[in-house]
């Protein structure tokens, strides 16, 4: 099953704790790709990270960029689209928590203090989905 949709972002058919990969072109015109965690708020992606991480001057040089949300093992499915992304230098910390919350839970542990100790250093990357494609290839691939 293939489907393609103009903004509407809909993972709710993933598995939760799944990063996206960030597809955005570095100052030297050679393409990166990036894995960060994300939340869906909105029909928008949302990731934190720190400020210095080349991510952020990638996307503020050029701000489209390719994502795919998808597991590496079959059966294949998943959401692959473009987007516009914005750095949010205000909403870095409260995005982190809310990531913390979807990947680790509420129990402590040396990650989750590690990331909470740095969280003021903290940025929000925002995308904005122009073109959402989502697939889901567990008919054809089943037994596999």
């Amino acid at each position: 099953m293939q489907k393609l949709y103009e903004k509407k972002f809909d993972d709710s058919f993933l598995p939760t704790k799944i990063p996206i990969r960030i597809a955005c072109i570095k100052p030297t015109g050679v393409p990166a790709v990036i894995s960060l965690w994300y939340v869906n708020l909105d029909d928008k992606i949302y990731c934190a990270t720190q400020k210095t991480a080349k991510i952020i001057t990638y996307l503020k040089n050029n701000s489209v960029c390719s994502f795919e949300i998808a597991g590496d093992t079959p059966p294949y499915r998943g959401i692959r689209g473009e987007g516009i992304a914005k750095i949010l230098n205000d909403k870095g910390e409260s995005v982190l928590f809310a990531l913390i919350d979807k990947y680790l839970g509420k129990k402590e542990s040396n990650l989750s203090n590690f990331l909470k100790k740095n969280s003021k250093t903290e940025v929000a990357i925002q995308i904005e989905p122009q073109r959402i494609h989502a697939y889901d290839y567990s008919s054809r691939m089943k037994g596999v």
